[in-house]
């Protein structure tokens, strides 16, 4: 019992030794202990602030490859919508291949008919060579006969007159010539233009009516490809008033534009020209007709524009389509 009691003061003695320097032992050793855990709590704050690092670098990578991934991601789809750009542009111009390639066949059929036609109206010309000279001679037979039959007779003389001349212009207007530019009167042109397709005009039970000013000056063009132009503008009225129940009027008006420009007119009551043809009307092989060729209006820009002109169409305010061309004044007649 003493021996414990012995052992328990050695290690009081050690842990507080009694001595004059109590105080600052005491003291030294609050300070050490200070010490080790401040060293211990900044060996902690270190740690904290290298996991504190390591994780915002963990995350900044993470940041990285998320932003790479988009990227990646946004790529592929800008890749997939090239591709199918690229597919839908392939197939554009594998359409434009077959629709070039239909209209050289379509050429080249308009080509044949042009030449079928020239050697058609070359056959005809003589039958009808052959009829004005028995008309003229049965008239000089007849010459002391019925008023009745010498016109009759005249009627038949005057149509083959008419019909020759019809296959004279067809086979300038087919055959390659040079055009001959020289100054006319637009007018006396409708005129004769109106007289050729009369008959036309009567088939399909229309009416054309003109309006022409009689104070125009001349305008200096070829006399048949510019008839060939109102014939066709004509031809298009006659098919815009097919199925017209109403009226059947052709209106034709030629007027002054300005000091250096005349103004020719062709009017209708048709059905008019639908707002999604509007821009293709003038361009080769475009027609709204089953049995249309689309030339006719393509051609007829061509020849206007060559004649220093301009052809264009406009749909009127209640019903039909006005097509009209513009022409230079001769400057000699000026």
């Amino acid at each position: 019992m003493c021996s414990k009691i012995y052992f328990e003061r050695q290690v009081a003695i050690s842990w507080f030794p009694i001595g004059p320097n109590i105080g600052k032992q005491l003291l030294i050793r609050m300070q050490n202990k200070t010490k080790k855990s401040a060293s211990k709590n900044k060996i902690h704050n270190g740690e904290r602030v290298r996991l504190k690092k390591l994780i915002l670098r963990q995350a900044g990578e993470l940041k990285i490859k998320n932003k790479q991934l988009k990227n990646g991601a946004k790529k592929q789809v800008k890749s997939e919508k090239q591709i199918q750009n690229g597919a839908i542009l392939i197939h554009e111009k594998d359409l434009e291949i077959i629709k070039q390639r239909e209209e050289l066949l379509h050429v080249t059929r308009v080509g044949k008919l042009a030449e079928f036609v020239s050697s058609l109206a070359h056959e005809i010309s003589q039958p009808l060579a052959s009829i004005l000279s028995y008309a003229q001679a049965s008239q000089r037979m007849l010459a002391d006969s019925k008023p009745e039959i010498r016109k009759i007779l005249s009627y038949i003389i005057d149509d083959d007159h008419r019909a020759t001349e019809v296959i004279q212009r067809l086979r300038s207007l087919l055959k390659k010539s040079v055009p001959e530019i020289k100054p006319l009167n637009i007018n006396d042109l409708i005129d004769e233009t109106v007289v050729l397709i009369a008959t036309d005009a009567i088939a399909r039970s229309s009416l054309i009516k003109t309006e022409l000013d009689s104070d125009l000056p001349l305008v200096h063009g070829d006399w048949i490809q510019l008839q060939q132009v109102i014939l066709n503008l004509i031809s298009n009225s006659f098919d815009a008033l097919e199925n017209n129940l109403g009226s059947r009027e052709i209106f034709i008006r030629t007027k002054r534009l300005d000091a250096g420009t005349i103004v020719v007119e062709v009017k209708d009551s048709g059905c008019g020209i639908p707002a999604q043809n509007m821009p293709k009307l003038f361009t080769h092989f475009f027609t709204s007709k089953p049995d249309g060729l689309g030339m006719g209006l393509s051609i007829s820009r061509s020849i206007i524009e060559s004649h220093g002109g301009r052809l264009d169409v406009r749909n009127n305010p209640k019903r039909g389509a006005t097509f009209y061309f513009t022409l230079p004044i001769d400057k000699k007649d000026t």
